[in-house]
């Protein structure tokens, strides 16, 4: 079974116009998901056919919703029930365009926070992959994940982890690492006060390796969008290029990558598929309108066009 952590879920709407108009009324078509990166990841892993179950935490009434919606997906899951409400996020597609507004979350508690600790080492029992993916909410010490990787590793769950600073600055920082850590490129040059480009793959691997945050890491992979990822694995730096497409809605494209990692780890695919795994899962989700799904009849031709090099 592959576990999915989404400590910050959201309610995901998403309004579809031809044109946005400022200060006016805009009429709007309307589709409402159960959102939240881990969230993104469980679907995708489901589409799959993994053994997947979501765990994080829902409140309130949108709470509620967010566990009918997965009902209505089939997405097993097992949320730690707060008080504060779930939040939602609003993405708007006008113009060839996509505007974000995301709200902060609920504020969580110690008591609630103890709760789902205890429910997650429980199920790490029958896990064979975890991922933990997006922000903590309000309330949650940024170095909480350290705490939840501690615990994987007791149990020898190898944990994919999919967050930005200050959260990952504490995960590197631990003397108990992540198994595979994604961070974007623009993400990687400002934890290493850097200005490098997809032409620059080499001095950027260079300062990586010398950096000891990431000593300790099987995978340090880096998304770069069109460019593609950049993985760093045993000594081994491998560059995936992905075929062009017309994208139909990038969100949710990197949760896919990370649910094709996943997945190719759980059936033991070589460092190779692995990234192709990642890639397509990534490319086939930015086809679909929807979020966090992927339509795998497209699959052979999407996970043909991947090529991978060694550097």
């Amino acid at each position: 079974m592959i576990v999915t952590v989404t400590m910050n879920p959201s309610i995901d709407t998403r309004y579809s116009l031809d044109t946005l108009t400022l200060d006016d009324v805009n009429r709007v078509q309307a589709h409402k998901t159960a959102g939240g990166k881990g969230i993104n990841v469980a679907r995708v892993l489901q589409e799959l056919g993994s053994d997947v179950r979501a765990m994080g935490l829902a409140g309130g009434c949108m709470g509620v919703l967010l566990e009918k919606l997965m009902d209505a997906d089939g997405t097993p899951h097992e949320f730690t029930h707060i008080a504060g409400e779930t939040r939602t996020c609003v993405a708007v597609l006008h113009e060839g365009k996509q505007t974000e507004l995301l709200e902060a979350g609920p504020e969580v508690a110690n008591d609630e926070l103890e709760a789902f600790t205890s429910t997650f080492a429980r199920a790490l029992s029958q896990a064979e992959v975890v991922t933990m993916s997006g922000s903590l909410p309000r309330g949650v010490d940024p170095r909480y994940y350290v705490q939840l990787i501690k615990e994987a590793h007791k149990q020898h769950v190898p944990v994919l982890l999919d967050t930005s600073s200050p959260a990952l600055d504490y995960a590197l920082e631990s003397d108990v690492k992540p198994f595979l850590i994604k961070p974007n490129l623009s993400e990687v040059n400002a934890m290493l006060h850097t200005s490098f480009t997809p032409n620059e793959l080499h001095q950027l691997a260079d300062t990586i390796e010398a950096d000891a945050r990431f000593v300790g890491i099987s995978w340090v992979v880096i998304s770069m969008g069109k460019d593609g990822l950049f993985a760093l694995h045993n000594g081994k730096r491998l560059r995936l290029h992905v075929a062009p497409i017309s994208a139909v809605n990038a969100t949710g494209s990197g949760d896919s990558t990370i649910a094709g990692f996943a997945y190719a780890l759980t059936k033991q695919k070589d460092p190779i598929e692995v990234l192709k795994y990642g890639a397509t899962c990534g490319t086939l989700n930015a086809l679909e309108a929807k979020t966090g799904y992927i339509n795998c009849n497209n699959w052979a031709k999407i996970y043909d066009g991947c090529r991978v090099e060694e550097l």
